[in-house]
């Protein structure tokens, strides 16, 4: 027991240092004049039911100050009032367009295919894929365009910067960042070829359209319901150059609207957030949770202080990059813990679905 608290502590150590490391290689300073090329950039948006996010989403994009950009939206289907939203702006906005979705061909996933569709209309010299639930900034746009011009990427991805709500938020999605930031020293993802160092966002992420097309990277993850990481990996394998950002502030994203809705969401794929192995998150799990409290019980008053220091110093330096609440998320830190225990149970126990419901379709669990 002794031994497994000391690995315990000893893997927080090394989560904090890499932790730190993210923190202090962040981009701080993204040039805010556009580049020489000025390309022209598709931001193009898959939605199905989204009447209640699309409009905010919508009225931010009409306001960018980038030059040359389009809007196409992919309206896959939505039974509720996306379709008379999509209607009544397109009127009014002339570089914005949408189409209704082909029906889902066998072998496809909803918003993979949507996203391929996406892809073919599309004429800018950058896609940019944005969900529903994304607001941006007017000036976001020529910084990020400026960064993947001069770094020649072919793909970036920003976790844009999380707006919670509700309780029941506050308590489940921060873990995103929590995970991410401690375990995946984000400089690595550009400068490492390995696939084990990737990680992406499905919320925002920004292609070469040269390399999009030559690739169609979406028809080769078409079944897959992680498609963001899996196109990652499947570009560092091939040497692509990529970059992923956390806490872009110009970007921002309501994922959940309640508890329910993020643990039925993270409780579908939070095994991705590992390598895809149950193994590993379940050992993550049990050196971060009962480790950690077993390690309080049995170190010495001064290694439980030291203890302590590190739980509160790494939860501070992950909410200041995350353009989070340092405060609430120590005080949410116990349910954020019961939340993660939750979430993994229902990922193992759900394993043994073939299928899950998500926005009335039913998709491969996991």
């Amino acid at each position: 027991m002794y031994l497994f608290a000391t690995i315990s502590f000893v893997f927080l150590c090394l989560r904090l240092i890499i932790a730190v490391l993210n923190f202090l290689t962040r981009p701080t300073n993204f040039a805010s004049s556009l580049p020489e090329e000025n390309p022209r950039v598709s931001i193009l948006i898959p939605v199905r039911n989204e009447e209640h996010n699309l409009p905010a989403l919508l009225e931010s994009l009409s306001k960018l100050t980038y030059p040359d950009y389009e809007v196409i939206i992919c309206n896959d289907h939505s039974t509720d009032g996306t379709t008379d939203i999509l209607y009544e702006f397109t009127q009014q906005t002339e570089n914005f367009r949408w189409f209704t979705s082909e029906e889902l061909p066998a072998g496809w996933l909803g918003k993979n295919f949507a996203c391929h569709q996406l892809a073919e209309k599309a004429a800018g010299d950058y896609l940019l894929f944005l969900d529903a639930d994304v607001h941006a900034q007017p000036d976001f746009l020529a910084p990020l365009i400026s960064r993947a011009v001069e770094a020649k990427l072919s793909l970036l991805s920003i976790f844009p910067r999380q707006v919670m709500h509700s309780q029941g938020e506050k308590s489940t999605v921060p873990l995103m960042n929590w995970i991410l930031l401690s375990l995946l020293p984000l400089p690595l993802v550009r400068l490492s070829k390995k696939t084990s160092l990737a990680a992406a966002n499905g919320q925002f992420i920004l292609f070469e359209a040269g390399n999009y097309r030559e690739n169609r990277w979406h028809e080769q993850v078409k079944v897959e319901n992680v498609e963001d990481i899996l196109i990652m990996k499947r570009m560092k394998k091939a040497g692509y150059p990529t970059e992923v950002l956390a806490n872009f502030g110009a970007v921002s994203c309501r994922m959940y609207s309640s508890c329910r809705e993020a643990v039925e969401g993270f409780s579908r794929n939070i095994h991705q957030y590992f390598g895809g192995s149950s193994a590993i998150m379940l050992l993550f799990w049990l050196l971060t949770v009962p480790g950690i409290l077993l390690a309080l019980l049995m170190l010495p008053v001064t290694g439980m202080f030291i203890l302590i220091g590190q739980i509160l110093l790494l939860r501070i330096i992950i909410s200041l990059h995350s353009g989070q609440s340092v405060w609430t998320n120590l005080y949410y830190h116990p349910a954020q813990m019961a939340a993660l225990t939750n979430i993994i149970a229902r990922n193992l126990l759900g394993k043994h679905k073939k299928t899950v419901k998500w926005k009335d379709r039913e998709i491969p669990f996991g």
